[in-house]
């Protein structure tokens, strides 16, 4: 009798107990996450919070950023060797062919396709433009949704471009007047320089490409087979590289001295990215009054900028995995996050709804400086990648030469059949 009183007090107290269910009970899907950049950290990672805020059975873990994007891209392909493949990377555009045409050769290339697919056509089409989406793309399958977008962009100091005689309201779209508005800046003082455009240092060929891409050139030909830029646009932009030292007056210095320079009131322009705009602003304070206009076109009707910035992809092949990642995805490329990314940086929005009411659209409409990214999304093209597994080892080498003809070692055309010797040695051979 006692032991069968005190079953039903058991049952009758389990009947009692709360629901607990098994998913409340189960460990979050952890999702291992790579991207470049340190300076990225705290966007990244306040995405995530609020991210994981919405869905608490999904848990975020980022690994240490690599300092560039190439070396992360060398990452990610040491990574791809050993199986050690993290589940979310945001690569860089330049660098996602060769990495998704490179995790294909070993059966470890996830396309995204069926996810964008299962959501519809209309979320898709209220969601991305077709340029944003094709970004992502690499031969006919969507590799990565675009995360962070950007062109290059003019900074200028009100001030010095005042005291040299120029509008600041009507700064020059031209190459011509632009140089020789920099040459007086830059005769100020001695202490003052023109401007300055890291075309010849860092670890990338963003600047290069924007250079023949302004002139209306291209990288390589339609069929990815032969170097194409040793035409007219090739000839004009080495012209222009020395002219920018010789007419310009810019001083050949790196990226961050540079950078302070600007900063302290002490150089009239400098090329970067929009997503500095962010940290030049804060960088900037009140020592002058910032700037922001469009970069110089050589060719008004064919001529474009590459598209900097990164894709996210989904690298994990786990079924469960790979359903929580497309959460993150859609939430990152999403409005919520692409918000925090605008506003932390100064990134160009890779979602529609950015620009509604609720989100951005007030805050562009009084923020000019932020507004200049917009204006240049109808000239954005693709950050292009090159064929095989040697586009960071192109681009440092194009760099080098580049150095030699901006700084009057070799002539702007022998720079020019140098670099498409360099790039042309460095592609795969054809059968």
């Amino acid at each position: 009798m006692l032991r069968r009183d005190l079953l039903k007090g058991i049952a009758a107290g389990a009947l009692a107990a709360p629901f607990i269910s098994t998913r409340a009970l189960a460990a979050p899907v952890e999702l291992n996450v790579v991207h470049a950049w340190p300076g990225h950290d705290k966007f990244h990672q306040a995405i995530a919070e609020q991210f994981m805020a919405a869905n608490p059975e999904i848990k975020i873990v980022f690994q240490t950023s690599p300092a560039s994007y190439e070396d992360a891209h060398q990452l990610i392909l040491r990574q791809a060797m050993t199986n050690a493949l993290p589940d979310i990377y945001y690569s860089g555009f330049h660098l996602l062919a060769p990495m998704a045409r490179t995790l294909k050769s070993r059966n470890l290339f996830v396309p995204l396709d069926s996810f964008i697919a299962a959501e519809g056509a209309e979320w898709k089409a209220k969601n991305y433009a077709n340029r944003i989406l094709a970004l992502g793309e690499v031969d006919g399958q969507q590799a990565g949704m675009a995360f962070n977008t950007s062109t290059p962009i003019v900074y200028f100091n009100e001030e010095l471009v005042k005291q040299a005689g120029g509008n600041p309201d009507a700064f020059p779209t031209n190459w011509d007047d632009f140089l020789a508005l920099t040459s007086k800046i830059a005769g100020l003082g001695a202490d003052i320089d023109g401007f300055y455009m890291g075309i010849h240092s860092g670890t990338d060929d963003w600047f290069f490409q924007a250079m023949i891409y302004q002139y209306g050139g291209n990288l390589m030909d339609a069929a990815d087979a032969k170097v194409a830029f040793g035409d007219n646009s090739g000839t004009e932009a080495f012209k222009l590289l020395r002219r920018f030292v010789v007419d310009g007056k810019m001083k050949l210095g790196d990226d961050q001295q540079s950078r302070q320079q600007f900063l302290a009131g002490k150089m009239g322009v400098l090329f970067q990215s929009t997503a500095s705009l962010k940290s030049t602003e804060l960088g900037v304070g009140k020592t002058f009054t910032l700037r922001t206009t469009r970069y110089p076109m050589a060719d008004k009707q064919k001529g474009g900028l590459p598209t900097g910035g990164n894709a996210v992809t989904m690298l994990t092949r786990d079924a469960a995995k790979q359903k929580a990642a497309w959460e993150f995805i859609k939430w990152v490329t999403g409005p919520q996050g692409q918000k925090e990314a605008v506003l932390a940086s100064g990134y160009m929005p890779a979602n529609q709804r950015v620009m509604e009411k609720e989100f951005l659209g007030e805050f562009y409409a009084v923020s000019p400086n932020w507004r200049t990214s917009l204006d240049q999304i109808p000239v954005a093209r693709k950050w292009y990648g090159y064929p095989g597994t040697n586009s960071v080892k192109i681009a440092r080498g194009q760099k080098e030469i580049i150095g030699r003809v901006m700084r009057g070692e070799i002539a702007p055309d022998v720079g020019l059949t140098q670099t498409v010797e360099l790039t042309a040695s460095l592609l795969p051979k054809l059968p």
